[in-house]
């Protein structure tokens, strides 16, 4: 019997290279995690723009001759696999194309048992012809070089010149490197085990522009000020412990009962003021950190803690019960996994996280059993994290019990709880422990700063029905005018007026629509870009008809060119019928306080029916939209279940004629933002769940006028 034998063409080079590693920052991650797998200590990044050549130096273990031909040049070969008892950063074998993802020619030097290997790559030669075998092409080879400021002052080590960069590297790209390297390796957890130092030059000066290393203090940011949960799960058992403002709440000890062993959770929630702290310390909020980030070995998961990943669905389940549930903004945290066993494997195209497997499954559950719906009852507890544990009313006293009763089901091994002191009263309760003698002199200032801040609530309240008083006296003189507005468009003599006037607006809109998309599908793209703002012009005009169709009889006639004060919520029950929904379903949370914004009611019309389009037009099955204010007033969020968007990065949807639509122009998204930007709001679009996407506008003054 005769045998076949697979043939490799030199195509697989960009299968598992340029094609799985997509993004710049991924492949120096890559590179760094090879470096700290090498046992190095030290890591220099250095990104010249001026020779187009990015150096990665490390004083790792190196690599000889057998090491090269044998290991580094063996495609897909991973000696970490094969050595289970120690954890490693990577163990795919493929980090090594992440040199291809960042340049067209890698020059790679590294020392070992006394000698200087040179290789050679240039990642062209593999393009060429796809019919030539991988392993035929020849890559140069020399046993010796000249280090000249090459390599790190060691013995051993290695390092990887890339030049032909394929991507512009200025400033402000290498701050994004010197941001996301904070956060590869994990910052909550100071291992000391490797350094990493970056420079970024731009001139043929020995002056480098950017001269950083890479540290993170972010750990000690949180803890003095916020409310947090931690879990340590080991074979046996799982220790739970909640920690309020340095109080420990509750410590528990039970069995472990789920699949997973060596895994540490830590996720904090970001009350008002320790989102405040974290800005002041951090120079950066909270949300643009990030939220629960996933690390292997101490090193970071792609895309877990990115701002727009929602890595548990949590968003979700906060629209199913807002004042119940967390979303993925108001907590920071991670979790790290130690796996030996490689139970959690990376997806090949970096950026994309685990493969779902029974661990990843058991992670989800248990992170949401023991992480999320305790901190969520918790927080719920203290009226939504704003208050002391010490402050909830005497009649509560029993609301500890009640937060443990969810972990009776567990065999608990041990277990301590936080005692109410006797101070923790209703406030009318507080004066009278005043003058009584058991009480100690710190216990009476605990009571008398408890008085003072209910005092300075009340005064809060008294401001803001004062404001209220002032609005609505406002909002009289607005209903005369719509009331006189309304009177002469339903004249009683002419009842056509009206039914007239609406046919005619949405007939001269779907006409101008017509002919005006038809004119921007057919110019090249420099003709777009020159009449960019006479496009956008026209479309807003145009939808702006559509919006005044639709509003005509509940507005003033001001609204045509001026801002008013509206009410959103008001507005957006008032706005979102089914003749403006089309088939789309809503589902719209009324909850807490007005959110008042100064817009124009024509324009904010124009922003949801784009949205709402956007919707209709990419929905496969029954389109869901739901819309739901954040707790603070700050934003709300127009979720709809039309994704994924594929599209990197998912925010060029918001550029003037980009599209993925088959017969689309590009002009709505790109409305959407500029209306925004004209209210002084920002606009972002994330997604999570492989369905749904998250539009959140972000309002301005926090959402109160």
């Amino acid at each position: 019997m005769d045998s076949l034998h697979f043939k490799v063409s030199s195509g697989l080079k960009d299968i598992i290279g340029r094609d799985l590693i997509t993004n710049e920052l991924v492949a120096i991650f890559e590179l760094v995690k090879n470096s700290y797998d090498a046992k190095a200590k030290n890591v220099n990044i250095i990104i010249n723009s001026y020779e187009d050549c990015i150096l990665i130096q490390d004083d790792g273990v190196g690599m000889n001759y057998s090491d090269l031909e044998n290991k580094w040049l063996f495609v897909a070969y991973s000696e970490k696999k094969d050595q289970s008892r120690q954890t490693y950063a990577g163990s795919k074998g493929i980090g090594r194309f992440s040199c291809d993802r960042l340049g067209d020619r890698l020059e790679l030097y590294s020392k070992k048992d006394k000698q200087h290997n040179k290789l050679t790559i240039n990642w062209g030669d593999f393009e060429r012809n796809s019919l030539e075998k991988f392993e035929d092409l020849e890559i140069s080879y020399i046993n010796s070089f000249e280090e000249n400021g090459l390599m790190l002052d060691s013995p051993t080590g290695t390092t990887l010149k890339i030049s032909g960069l394929r991507d512009q590297w200025d400033k402000n790209k290498v701050d994004r490197v010197i941001s996301a390297l904070q956060r590869l390796i994990n910052p909550f957890v100071d291992d000391k085990k490797i350094k990493i130092n970056v420079k970024y030059f731009t001139s043929s000066l020995e002056v480098p522009e950017i001269d950083e290393d890479i540290s993170n203090n972010v750990s000690h940011v949180l803890d003095e000020k916020a409310t947090y949960i931690e879990c340590q799960i080991s074979k046996d058992d799982i220790i739970l412990s909640l920690t309020d403002k340095n109080k420990t709440i509750y410590n528990i000890n039970f069995e472990n009962f789920t699949l997973l062993t060596n895994v540490y959770f830590k996720v904090y929630y970001l009350s008002r003021s320790a989102k405040v702290n974290f800005t002041r310390i951090m120079g950066q909020s909270a949300k643009d950190y990030g939220s629960i980030f996933l690390y292997k070995n101490n090193f970071r998961i792609f895309p877990y803690g990115e701002p727009s990943f929602d890595s548990f669905g949590l968003n979700l389940r906060k629209t199913q019960g807002y004042n119940r549930n967390l979303g993925h903004r108001e907590l920071l945290g991670w979790i790290n996994i130690t796996d030996t066993n490689d139970h959690f494997k990376e997806v090949s195209s970096r950026d994309r996280g685990f493969v779902d497997n029974v661990y990843t499954q058991s992670l989800e559950t248990t992170y949401l059993e023991l992480i999320q719906r305790p901190l969520e009852s918790y927080v719920q507890l203290v009226r939504f994290g704003d208050s002391e544990i010490d402050e909830i009313s005497f009649e509560d006293e029993n609301a500890i019990e009640k937060l443990l009763n969810r972990f009776k089901k567990y065999s608990i091994n041990s277990l301590e709880k936080y005692k109410l002191p006797s101070i923790a009263q209703p406030i009318d309760k507080k004066l009278d422990l005043l003058n009584k003698d058991d009480i100690t002199v710190e216990e009476k200032k605990v009571i008398q700063q408890n008085i003072k801040k209910a005092l300075t609530e009340a005064k809060r309240e008294v401001t803001e029905v004062t404001k209220n008083s002032e609005r609505v006296k406002k909002e009289n003189e607005q209903i005369k005018k719509q009331v006189h507005f309304t009177k002469i468009l339903l004249n009683e003599k002419k009842p056509k007026k009206q039914e007239l006037l609406t046919h005619e607006l949405g007939k001269v809109s779907k006409e101008l629509s017509a002919a005006t998309e038809d004119m921007f599908v057919r110019m090249d793209s420099s003709l777009k870009q020159e009449y960019i703002e006479n496009f956008y012009s026209i479309r807003k005009s145009i939808d702006k008809l559509s919006s005044l169709k639709k509003q005509i009889l509940r507005l003033n006639v001001e609204s045509f060119i001026e801002k008013e004060n509206v009410e959103l919520k008001t507005y957006f029950k008032s706005y979102l019928t089914p003749d403006v929904l089309g088939r789309s379903r809503l589902e719209f949370e009324d909850y807490g306080e007005e959110i008042w914004q100064s817009v124009n009611i024509y324009d904010l019309g124009v922003l949801l029916d784009n949205l709402i389009i956007n919707v209709e037009d990419c929905a496969v099955n029954e389109p869901i939209i739901k819309i739901y204010f954040e707790q603070d007033g700050s934003a709300f969020h127009f979720l709809s279940n039309t994704g994924p968007i594929s599209v990197e990065p998912i925010e060029k949807i918001f550029e003037l004629g980009f599209t993925s639509k088959r017969y689309g122009t590009g002009m709505g998204m790109y409305i959407c933002k500029r209306i925004c930007e004209d209210f002084g709001w920002d606009i972002d679009v994330s997604q999570f769940n492989k369905e749904w996407v998250d539009f959140k506008i972000l309002l301005k003054n926090k959402g109160r006028l």
